[in-house]
């Protein structure tokens, strides 16, 4: 297990083996050599997480060119200033004092950090690191862990709050990435994070947020064993609406009483995953196996009467769901995605599938769209339909329907 090191892990699923979610191809390349990794997801019996038990050389899945830039989707700009707004307010934030993001990418959370006073320093290991320092937010192009943080001590002092949004399960170096953490930390600091929660993914039928960079998928059970191994304190947590639906969790250096609606969730997850595991695991198995053959004949239907089917937007989950489904160009004729995608004019591996400007949209009126961010369906069907588009959206997940 990743955190606690026991060795009764018991296997939920395989994906099968995929490419890595954000290593998309060039046009014109080589599509035959495209290195696949294995997705296996397995359950710790005595600390609750869910993890992939094959971990791919971080320096490859987050390599320099890595294109994803959280700052360019309204609705996950808006979580951005939402989330700033509730910790500035809720630690009673003080300006001057210095907050550290943790896989910052483009300085999208910090810039609403830095509009308030407040001293922001962001660490990013991509090439994205430079667009932010473009943008006027502070970054070190780097990996976090306990040497860059002992670094940002001596130049800056410490840190009142340390911040990471979609991150936290990320890192494959988890002891040292907690190591940096209580070294960085203020003896009256904070850490808070939000990432995919175990009992969402349950529940909405998750699948595609397993990929190479998600190694943990968190239960609350769990992270409260792994910050206790640091002398650290969860004491509170909350679920929120970004990625699909997330956990929101607030770490201190200090000992604090955990709040009312950590102790209920704390509750929900004991039934689920310690009493109930083996029905929760084998329905969570089944509504996957049974949304993959539901989609995969709705969209064969489609293809039978001769309608054009395209997909739309594609964040990482989307290569995933593309993979396992087994969805490529004999299904699908491309991938829309925003104008200001790093993404634009790739193809997604494995499937021969180019990813386009979504402006095309308006000229191809396309019988139906799948909507890979169906996270986001509300605001991204509101916006198309705005735009006058007349064609019907697929949504693949928690439950395959069309609107």
């Amino acid at each position: 297990c990743q955190i606690c090191y026991s060795t009764k892990l018991i296997e939920v699923m395989q994906l099968g083996s995929q490419p890595l979610a954000n290593s998309l191809i060039k046009k014109n390349s080589d599509y035959e050599n495209i290195s696949k990794y294995p997705i296996n997801i397995v359950r710790c019996e005595e600390c609750t997480l869910l993890q992939i038990d094959y971990i791919v050389d971080q320096n490859k899945v987050y390599h320099l060119d890595y294109p994803y830039l959280p700052g360019i989707t309204p609705t996950v700009d808006k979580e951005q200033k939402e989330l700033c707004d509730y910790l500035n307010e809720k630690l009673n934030l003080n300006k001057g004092e210095l907050i550290v993001d943790i896989g910052s990418n483009d300085g999208s959370l910090l810039k609403y950090f830095k509009e308030k006073g407040l001293n922001t320093l962001g660490v990013e290991p991509t090439n994205i690191a430079k667009i932010a320092n473009e943008n006027g937010i502070d970054t070190i192009q780097a990996f976090f862990d306990k040497k860059i943080c002992e670094k940002i001590v001596v130049d800056k002092g410490k840190a009142k709050l340390i911040t990471s949004t979609n991150v936290f399960a990320h890192m494959s170096t988890l002891g040292d990435v907690m190591d940096g953490i209580k070294t960085l930390l203020d003896d009256d600091g904070f850490y808070a994070f939000e990432n995919h929660y175990i009992m969402e993914i349950l529940n909405k039928v998750q699948y595609d947020t397993f990929y190479h960079e998600h190694l943990r998928t968190y239960s609350l059970l769990s992270l409260t064993k792994l910050f206790n191994m640091y002398g650290l304190f969860l004491f509170d947590a909350q679920i929120v609406s970004r990625y699909g639906g997330s956990i929101r969790c607030v770490v201190s250096k200090k000992k604090r009483a955990k709040t009312k609606r950590l102790l209920d969730l704390l509750e929900i997850e004991n039934q689920a995953l310690v009493i109930n595991s083996e029905k929760t695991y084998a329905d969570f198995k089944n509504k996957v196996q049974n949304s993959k053959n539901q989609l995969l004949d709705l969209i064969s239907k489609i293809k039978s009467e001769g309608k054009k089917i395209i997909a739309k937007s594609c964040p990482a989950r989307a290569v995933v769901l593309l993979n396992y489904c087994g969805l490529d160009n004999n299904y699908l004729e491309y991938v829309a995605e925003q104008p200001s995608s790093l993404k634009l004019n790739y193809i997604i591996p494995n499937t021969n599938l180019e990813i386009v400007n979504d402006d095309i949209l308006v000229k191809d009126e396309p019988d139906y769209i799948l909507l890979l961010a169906w996270h986001l369906s509300d605001p991204i069907i509101d916006k198309w339909k705005k735009r006058g588009i007349k064609s019907k959206f697929i949504i693949p997940l928690p439950e395959v329907k069309i609107i």
